[in-house]
């Protein structure tokens, strides 16, 4: 049994914003500086906030779904042991916030304005509680952690905030309908959120790095970004998406860290899609687990492989 849950957020980049040079460099300087500011949004991204009630300019996230085409440029960030979010900070939800505001997820019965709102509002979770909202919508919803991981609709749960009301689960839906999605205010996400790594191809970090040069940081900082490039960026193999470079890290990381007892398992991350910018959103679970023994378990994905963990009943 999974005893608890600490999630990696990943953010993938497009090839076209890649090339065309876009604000990746910027976020990954700011992110190795421990830096959040306020993201750039679409006009759709503030007319659903502001529809929503949704403060705070957040980073948007999701949780344990991701799509293939973005990941030539992949970040990895990790939650901060021990750092905790304010009680009154929002938030999560079991769909794609922006899908429900713009009529891109389909209820029973239909909703309007006022209907979006109220059906936002009841399912939108603190972010203390997430986690394990989230790991009890996955229990009592699902009957096995993989079946979410595919993409596959929910089943009905034992608690529904508001039962008049539901998502139609299947078409015209697809799986943002139920894809869990995580908001971080953006002045919340500094000292909460670390960069823990940074994919690229050669090319790609040669280009970042003539950037570097010609941006005005002080000496000390260029050193210190250039030294934490030494350290953490993966550089894959010539032909090998940057993606898949970074499940095979994380793979062999896991691996590294699985033992009887008190085990560390992490599976490998899948992108969900793209924000307003054109940043591709992945993400990632470490699972912690106690028990007598852990026992990798294979996920089969379009483009990436899980390792889950289970422990066996004493």
């Amino acid at each position: 049994m999974i005893e608890s849950m600490e999630s990696l957020l990943i953010r993938g980049l497009h090839q076209s914003h890649v090339q065309g040079g876009g604000d990746w460099r910027t976020l990954m300087t700011n992110a190795i500086q421990g830096k959040w500011p306020a993201p750039a949004a679409s006009r759709r991204t503030r007319t659903a906030e502001r529809g929503l009630g949704i403060d705070g300019k957040p980073y948007y996230f999701y949780v344990l779904r991701a799509e293939e085409d973005y990941g030539l440029v992949v970040f990895v960030l990790r939650e901060v042991e021990n750092a905790a979010w304010p009680p009154d900070a929002r938030g999560a939800t079991p769909f794609d916030s922006g899908g429900l505001w713009w009529n891109k997820i389909a209820t029973e019965p239909k909703l309007d304005d006022a209907g979006r709102r109220a059906f936002f509002a009841c399912r939108d979770v603190p972010l203390v509680d997430w986690r394990s909202a989230f790991e009890k919508y996955v229990q009592t919803r699902y009957v096995t952690v993989s079946s979410y991981l595919e993409g596959s609709a929910p089943g009905p749960g034992s608690e529904s905030p508001d039962p008049e009301v539901t998502v139609v689960k299947g078409y015209p839906n697809d799986n943002r309908a139920w894809t869990w999605e995580v908001r971080v205010p953006h002045d919340l996400v500094a000292g909460r959120l670390a960069l823990l790594k940074a994919c690229m191809t050669e090319k790609n970090l040669d280009y970042y790095l003539d950037w570097l040069w010609y941006n005005p940081l002080t000496d000390g900082e260029s050193r210190r970004i250039e030294q934490w490039i030494d350290e953490h960026v993966i550089v894959p193999d010539h032909g090998m998406f940057a993606t898949q470079a970074v499940e095979d890290w994380l793979a062999e990381a896991g691996q590294s860290h699985l033992k009887t007892g008190d085990a560390l398992c992490q599976p490998i991350p899948r992108q969900i899609g793209q924000d307003e910018r054109g940043f591709g959103v992945f993400a990632l679970s470490v699972r912690t687990l106690s028990g007598s023994g852990c026992h990798k378990i294979p996920v089969k994905f379009p483009s990436a492989i899980a390792l889950l963990a289970e422990v066996a009943d004493a």
